[in-house]
């Protein structure tokens, strides 16, 4: 092992250790890595920076302008709600199609922004009492992820792995090279999930239906005013106890947060208390107890308290992802307040939770915040900024025909000119988004706010760790060791492998990340064992894309978790089991169509 080897696996599993704690958020670790492999002298500046003019990265930020423009011109609205005559169908008919119509979508259109709108519409059929959100919105989640799998540009990952592959002499993917396999994948799967879903995952009671948020948990802060119950007592001898849905976490007196153990401490007037508590105990509990909810700000004084909740939940692209609630509270206009910020029970109990509720990243995908004040301007704000408002109605949007045609015919150039080799995909898309701008369609401040720069980011840093493991030897200094466990193994069972390891690492890990570090080491292992490397790229490829195990592994899941229907253990059990069925049939379908 030399030197600059030593030093990549150092970055590469201390970048690993950073993604896994998610102690810094995915894109400023991707800047760890760039900026150490520049430090170290193993890329030059250039190949520090290639990222950014990458192919694949470049093409993915195309794809999201016009799938931007697709959203706000409507297009992707009005095909979601030419479901809803489906749903008048059994369900056993109706979430089939269902998952057939999202797969579809998914493939030619970014995957988050298909799930985002039949998030939406999924939430108003429920309130009409048309079908159960519960029984509908995780199988849609998967079903988006498999239909994005499909196709080169369903997912930034197949654009990613796609241009390894060129990058190392093995050529591009063709726009539907790889469709066969992905439609298996999901044709396969929507009968599992429809079983599992129907099984094991849970049913709306209808007193949630009225008011479903009730039963979610929220970190706030009260105070506890002259007179109240609480007074001179013990904290463990009153009802914030662990009692029923209301937990204490934390007491500050004055600007101090005491450290003494709350159990015993004894409460004073004008101690800030944070609970975790619901709504319902929000706003029923706290005045019999004699206390006033601050929320968040510190600052606010009784005018500004109210029993008038609304929620939202962080989608992805919002300008809020990566905040502080404080820094959050404080870009808001000032008549909305926040009140809470949802709670997360399978941390709440660690000792540096209420550390972390307050960290520069605690805002992320698939969170709820609970807002007060002027209804018109949270409308505004959740519309403006991607929060997914729990009011909000889908309708068709007064838009110009001439904007929903040309944006459709813009998705549907990139198609034709990519799928046909008349171009290469980034220069179809490149010429889509000019006929989205140039048209009208959408404005650079729509596409510059709409972006998803922290995807763009953090593939822009960790191609150059690609680089530097192909300059220094590193991925064939791993694929040498692998190559000695591996070379008596059978091509089937090594495409299993590959393919079990990276879907169990994206479940932890950002897709693309994963896709990025693991295809450089199979393109070496394929050299030394003499096999096509492409479809050990396609292992990596897949098991990348499916990430159905917990909710972090996909933006779709970590938004439909936050929403507060399910529980981890519905991704973990449906998801796991579904992996192991992908990974069987990959087992036996990758080396029969591939190899």
């Amino acid at each position: 092992m030399t030197f600059t080897i030593a030093v990549v696996i150092g970055i590469l599993l201390i970048a690993f250790a950073l993604f896994i704690s998610e102690k810094f958020t995915v894109d400023k670790t991707a800047f760890f890595i760039l900026t150490s492999l520049l430090i170290t002298g193993i890329v030059t500046p250039e190949e520090a920076i290639s990222g950014f003019s990458d192919n694949a990265v470049l093409t993915i930020l195309c794809l999201m302008i016009i799938a931007i423009s697709l959203e706000k011109n409507g297009v992707v609205s009005l095909m979601a709600q030419k479901i809803i005559p489906i749903v008048k169908l059994p369900i056993w008919i109706f979430l089939p199609l269902l998952m057939i119509t999202v797969g579809f979508f998914s493939g030619f259109i970014a995957t988050t922004a298909v799930v985002i709108i039949f998030i939406k519409l999924i939430n108003e059929l429920d309130k009409l009492g048309k079908l159960d959100r519960a029984k509908v919105l995780l199988p849609v989640s998967f079903a988006g992820i498999l239909g994005g799998s499909c196709t080169l540009m369903g997912t930034s990952t197949n654009l990613i792995v796609s241009d390894i592959s060129r990058r190392s002499g093995i050529g591009r993917f063709d726009f539907f090279e790889f469709s066969v396999a992905g439609i298996s994948f999901l044709l396969v799967s929507i009968p599992v999930i429809y079983i599992l879903a129907n099984k094991f995952l849970p049913k709306t009671p209808e007193v949630e239906k009225i008011d479903i948020h009730n039963k979610f948990g929220y970190i706030t802060a009260v105070k506890i005013k002259s007179g109240s119950s609480l007074i001179g007592k013990k904290a463990s001898e009153t009802e914030i106890w662990d009692e029923n849905d209301i937990r204490l976490i934390k007491v500050q007196r004055g600007k101090r947060h005491l450290k003494n153990d709350l159990k015993s401490e004894v409460l004073q007037e004008n101690d800030i208390l944070w609970l975790d508590l619901t709504l319902e105990d929000l706003t029923a509990r706290t005045e019999s107890l004699g206390l006033n909810i601050l929320g968040v700000d510190q600052d606010l004084i009784e005018e500004h308290f109210t029993n008038e909740y609304h929620e939202v939940i962080i989608l992805p692209n919002s300008r809020f992802i990566n905040m502080s609630i404080e820094e959050f509270n404080d870009t808001l206009p000032d008549n909305v307040y926040v009140k809470g910020i949802s709670s997360d029970k399978k941390d709440s109990h660690h000792d540096n939770y209420f550390k972390k509720i307050f960290s520069k990243k605690f805002i992320i995908p698939g969170n709820r915040v609970l807002l007060t004040g002027s209804l018109p301007e949270i409308q505004k704000i959740a519309n403006n900024d991607n929060l997914l408002f729990a009011n909000t109605v889908i309708t068709n949007p007064r838009i110009p025909t001439y904007k929903k045609v040309i944006s459709f015919a813009a998705i549907v150039l990139v198609i034709v000119l990519s799928a046909t080799n008349t171009f290469s995909i980034l220069k179809s898309c490149l010429l889509g988004v000019a006929l989205c701008l140039f048209s009208g369609c959408i404005q650079l401040k729509d596409a510059y706010t709409g972006i998803n720069w922290q995807v763009i980011f953090l593939l822009a840093g960790m191609i150059p760790l690609g680089i530097a493991m192909h300059n220094t030897g590193t991925d064939m200094f791993i694929a040498n060791y692998l190559y000695i466990v591996l070379k008596s193994v059978p091509a089937s069972v090594i495409i299993s492998i590959i393919f079990a390891f990276t879907m169990l690492m994206s479940g932890f890990v950002s897709n693309n990340a994963t896709a990025i570090i693991i295809a450089p080491i199979v393109i070496a292992i394929a050299s030394k064992l003499n096999m096509d490397p492409k479809p050990l790229l396609y292992a990596v490829m897949f098991g990348a894309n499916f990430s159905f195990y917990t909710p972090m592994g996909y933006q779709t899941n970590a938004i439909i978790y936050g929403l507060g229907i399910y529980k981890f253990k519905h991704f973990l059990i449906i998801g796991s089991i579904l992996s192991l069925v992908l990974l069987v049939m990959a087992s036996f379908l990758l080396p029969w169509l591939y190899l």
